[in-house]
């Protein structure tokens, strides 16, 4: 150590190994595996060595390297990747560049490890090397900032390059298909259904399937539970010479292990071995060989104590999470949101972080956990809080494990293979220590009586567990042992990604594997009577479970949930929109890049959805309301569980420090995304802000919807010449679709059954403007789609009334900015409008022409734009009582001859063709029609280049664009 004022590097590597030490109890426990300056740790490079490598055996090595110049760390980490450990044989794929903080140069080692203990920030880099030879650095330009526990809470996360962690899911998921298929094709059609049964699988298949991930995961657990517990056999040890398994063997072993604990995992996979040995020994045999592969491949991969097996695997196999709109949360997102929601003020006041007995006084559920991955994350958050507490040691870590597992962690779900591995993943993280009965359960949904699943817990505080009613598992205390018991304002965290199913179309929200259509329509009533006065069910399932976590958090409770992108917009949403804002602070809603082509890199597996997140804080009754919503929205995908943790943490930062009405989120040099403030009225109105690319539209936007016109700057600003109000002010709206009729072959709903309207047919009689035909309509008067008829069994059911609502323009409902060029719609003659656009009635005929203008116009379209759905990138699906509620000019404010102008502009430009809307910025069509918009409203000289300004950056919005590759090509040609 030197004391001339300049400390050396590896003086530095010390005092940082002792404080990483210092934050793990196995570390500080078992120094080496936080190796200093110690040569001889690189198998094909024996002269080199990092700085510090992180040599935990359960896990990939990662080698850090320190500097006070960030370019040398960088260059030492990217030429540790790929080289081979002495330790284990395994390669180094993670490397951090660490930058030593320059006042480091002058400090003695004693007082660098203070600053360290005291928090000192330090900025790294993270370099990682997938399973081929090509690296990547995030961030790309800069460092991260961080504390040493920072820097601990992101090891685990990097270790395993997310290639690796794909490359063996898939391959284990080949095993279990290859297992399943070998005990299904030599088992009789009886002994299958059993099978399927004793698993509790509505089909075969599914059963078999399922019934090898029981079996794998009890493997996974046999393995750890072996190389921490001497005396208890290794899978290995239940094979013969030549290594072939006998079934006979694990069903001893299995049982021995069961009767000291691990009930939850060994029991369905015990009963399930039982009855196929059975079946097939030689088949149950062939079966467990597969098994035994994957179990390895893990193993040499590392990978026991990171991969959840429920998690990769079960959203393969599940039956029905697609009909049931069950999305499973990809790791990265759930890292991300537990993050966000479990932060360090967030624990109740009368608990510790310091106590292993927290559990006492905290609660963390999701209630529509699915195998656990949520669960999982926010346990290990609050692990890691305990284990930097500074209080902690080995005893207080197993007492912390059993304590949650017994006390603090409640899941519940439909699907009990999804509920038992929620509860044997959980189990997993804690190092083979023994537990309790739990508070994880399947519930039921259908049955005498319907029951709607966890959405029972709005009239009961306890539900029955289904595994304690079959004997597999009990829970609860000694009064509740088969229930799981939910108390009122009793959790402290709630994190969620529930289901998004509604009825919709025929489809009932209950479309779930099993049911018979009775039991789903009376699910449908029992839904619709548990959630009334608490949520819309025109929401969907999402919004149910937002109220009901609301009803089971505490004050000072925080909650966390991936959610459709439409809760930010929809009109069906306002409902819980308006109870955040009234009842929560910190609400922060984040808005990801567009997730159909994403993959593996989108928040929920199998969505082609847009998804939010969403994070709050539930205030106590008498706090005063905020009203803030910070709208963030972030630029890239979140890519592997470390990075999702760092981002995490840079947007928590950029949330604190925001002062302004809009900041960026930074990683590094990187700017990754941006928070825009919402000020919230408490209406529940549209959280605009979320989702856009440019911040400034969300306010220029935001400004026009109440009469004020600026600038790009926002220097000058002129109020419009005539009041904004609703669209329902100003227009008889309607009816809907489903009074008017239904297209041939149709549901039979509504006044007429409608007929496409050939090529050149007469356009008098019975005529609808029903569909959206792109290719077609593209001028601002269209022709009618369809001609309606009146079957005899529709005879006098209002047709009179629905001619009498016949119309002249037409809103757009569905609405694709990719292909169509219309928001509003003229016909030559009143007809009835359809499922794709809602009639618009007014006396005065200028003021229908002079709104079609507005509409098309760029402020029209981007007034719908900023308030309506982007669900799906490219479109906006608008309810009819959201555009009732849209913001627009009450046209009936101009004068005489503005009107008069207005509607010979329409005249003139009506039969141009006019090109898709994501495409605006190249339209010399639209140019006309927005600069016939400035002249009539009265605006400014200055207004028309503005306008254009606003179309430019408008097209470039993802939700518009839609990756549509003409509109992309010509932005990148910069036509506009």
């Amino acid at each position: 150590m030197s004391h001339s004022g300049s400390t050396m590097e590896p003086s530095f590597n010390e005092a940082l190994g002792t404080a990483l030490r210092r934050c793990v109890v196995k570390w500080s426990e078992s120094p080496e595996h936080v190796l200093v300056e110690q040569t001889g740790t690189i198998a094909d490079a024996p002269g080199k060595h990092p700085d510090i490598l992180i040599a935990d055996p359960n896990a990939w090595p990662v080698a850090i390297e320190t500097s006070f110049d960030g370019r040398d760390a960088d260059g030492d980490a990217g030429a540790r990747l790929g080289l081979e450990t002495t330790a284990g044989g395994n390669r180094i794929r993670t490397a951090i560049a660490v930058r030593i903080p320059q006042d480091c140069r002058r400090w003695p080692m004693s007082q660098i490890e203070r600053e360290l203990e005291g928090g000192l920030e330090l900025a790294y880099a993270v370099h990682q090397q997938g399973r081929r030879t090509t690296s990547r650095r995030w961030p790309e330009t800069g460092f991260v900032e961080g504390s040493v526990a920072d820097l601990v809470d992101l090891l685990p996360l990097v270790a395993s390059p997310r290639e690796i962690v794909d490359e063996t899911a898939d391959f284990v998921a080949q095993q279990v298909q290859w297992a399943a298929d070998r005990l299904h094709d030599r088992s009789t059609a009886l002994q299958r259904e059993r099978i399927a049964a004793d698993v509790h699988q509505r089909t075969v298949l599914k059963g078999f399937a399922t019934t090898m991930v029981l079996w794998l995961n009890a493997l996974l657990t046999q393995d750890r539970l072996h190389e921490r517990r001497k005396g208890l056999p290794s899978p290995a040890d239940c094979c013969d010479e030549a290594g072939y398994p006998l079934p006979s063997e694990f069903v001893d072993a299995w049982h021995d292990i069961l009767a000291k604990n691990w009930r939850s995992i060994f029991e369905p996979a015990l009963n399930a071995m039982r009855r196929a040995r059975t079946a097939n020994v030689q088949a149950t045999s062939d079966a467990l060989r597969c098994l035994l592969r994957a179990v390895e491949r893990i193993r040499t991969r590392r990978l026991g104590a990171h991969i959840n097996v429920g998690a990769e695997l079960f959203p393969k196999l599940s039956d029905d999470r697609k009909t049931a709109a069950a999305f499973y949360t990809q790791s990265p997102a759930a890292e991300f949101l537990a993050a966000m929601t479990v932060v360090r003020d967030s624990l109740p006041p009368e608990a510790s972080w310091g106590s292993p007995d927290l559990w006492d006084h905290a609660r963390l559920a999701d209630l529509a956990c699915g195998t656990g991955t949520l669960l999982r994350a926010g346990y290990r958050r609050i692990a890691a809080f305990h284990e930097r507490s500074g209080h902690a040691t080995s005893d207080s870590m197993t007492r912390l494990h059993k304590n949650a597992m017994e006390k603090g962690l409640y899941g519940t779900d439909i699907s009990p293979i999804a509920a038992h591995l929620t509860a044997s993943s959980l189990a997993a993280l804690g190092e083979g220590n023994p537990y309790g009965a739990t508070h994880v359960g399947w519930v039921g949904v259908g049955g005498k009586p319907a029951r709607a699943g966890a959405l029972e817990y709005f009239q009961a505080e306890e539900m029955d567990d289904l595994f304690g009613a079959a004997g597999a598992r009990s829970g609860g205390d000694a009064e509740h042992r088969s229930s799981v018991y939910v108390g009122d304002a009793s959790l402290s965290w709630v994190l969620m990604n529930p289901p998004y199913s509604r009825t919709r179309g025929g489809q009932s929200a209950f479309d779930i594997a099993g049911l018979s259509k009775a039991e789903r329509t009376a699910c449908q009533q029992r839904w619709q009577q548990l959630t009334r006065g608490k949520a819309s069910n025109q929401a969907g399932m999402a919004a149910s479970f937002l109220a009901l976590a609301d009803q089971k958090l505490r004050p000072g409770g925080r909650l966390g949930f991936v959610l459709p992108l439409t809760a930010a917009f929809a009109e069906s949403w306002r409902t819980m929109r308006k109870l955040l804002e009234d009842e929560y602070s910190d609400i922060v809603a984040i808005a990801f890049p567009a997730g159909r082509a994403l993959g593996r890199r989108a928040v929920s597996a199998d969505t082609g959805m847009e998804e939010m997140m969403l994070v709050a804080t539930k205030r106590a009754p008498d706090a005063q309301a905020d009203a803030v919503v910070r709208c963030a929205t972030l630029y890239q995908p979140l890519r592997d569980a470390g990075q999702a943790h760092e981002i995490a943490r840079s947007l928590s930062r950029a949330v604190e420090e925001m002062g302004a009405r809009h900041f960026p989120v930074r990683a590094g040099d990187d700017e990754i995304g941006q928070v825009v403030t919402l000020e919230a009225d408490g209406s529940g109105k549209p959280w605009a802000p979320l989702g856009a690319m440019s911040p400034i539209l969300p306010v220029f936007s935001g400004a026009l919807g109440e009469g004020r016109f600026s600038d790009m700057s926002g220097l000058k600003v002129v109020s419009a010449s005539v009041p904004f109000g609703r669209l329902e002010d100003l227009f008889d709206v309607g009816p809907t679709h489903d009074l008017i009729g239904y297209k041939v072959g149709g549901d039979g709903r509504g006044a007429f059954e409608f007929h496409p309207l050939p090529p050149g047919a007469s356009i008098v009689g019975d005529r609808a403007l029903w569909a959206a035909e792109s290719k077609q309509q593209r001028r601002l008067e269209v022709r009618p789609t369809h001609k309606g008829v009146v079957p005899k069994a529709l005879a006098d059911r209002d047709q009179d009334r629905m001619r009498e609502r016949a119309a002249t323009l037409f809103y757009a409902r569905n609405l694709r900015w990719t292909s169509q060029a219309l928001l509003v719609a003229a016909t030559t003659a009143p007809v009835m409008g359809g499922r794709a656009w809602t009639a618009l009635s007014h006396a005065d005929e200028r003021v229908l022409k002079a709104f079609a203008l507005w509409a098309n116009s760029t402020l029209g379209s981007l007034l719908h734009w900023s308030v309506g759905q982007r669900t799906h990138a490219g479109r906006s699906t608008t309810q009819v009582r959201a555009i009732r509620r849209m913001p627009i000019p009450l046209l009936t404010g101009l004068e005489s001859r503005a009107l008069d102008a207005a509607a010979g502009e329409f005249d003139r430009i009506k039969t141009r063709s006019l090109l898709p809307l994501c495409q605006a910025h190249a339209d010399p069509v639209r140019d006309e029609i927005d600069q016939a918009v400035v002249q009539m409203m009265a605006l400014p000289a200055w207004a028309g280049d503005v306008v254009g300004e606003v179309r430019d950056l408008w097209c470039r919005e993802p939700s518009v664009h839609g990756g549509n590759k003409a509109a992309l090509a010509l932005l990148e040609a910069g036509t506009g």
